[in-house]
């Protein structure tokens, strides 16, 4: 496989806590990183492999019972509820990882 080189660049507060976090993997900085941005690329294009039903039905009653609200609408509503529900549970699990990132 061929691969490619990308440069970013982060702050030394970031790079000290990715190296750690390689460390106590046993991975280099490398590996770590081409995980994460793979992770994330596959999040980005596959779609949920489970919609939020329960979620779903709970925040689309007060929409399904108002008064002349089209099919249309109501479908709408729903992506954007959806697109919500998945929002945030992308920024809790952010947020779960963030004591990992923090450097010792």
């Amino acid at each position: 496989m061929l691969e490619r080189r990308i440069t970013i660049r982060v702050s030394p507060d970031l790079h000290s806590a990715l190296n750690l976090m390689a460390a106590r993997r046993s991975v280099s900085l490398n590996r770590l990183t081409v995980e994460a941005l793979e992770r994330f690329a596959h999040a980005q294009v596959e779609p949920p492999t489970r919609l939020p039903l329960r979620e779903l039905s709970a925040l689309l009653a007060p929409a399904a019972e108002a008064e002349d609200l089209s099919e249309e609408e109501l479908l709408h509503h729903a992506r954007e509820v959806r697109r919500r529900i998945w929002q945030e549970r992308y920024e809790k699990l952010v947020r779960s990882y963030a004591p990992q990132l923090e450097p010792a």
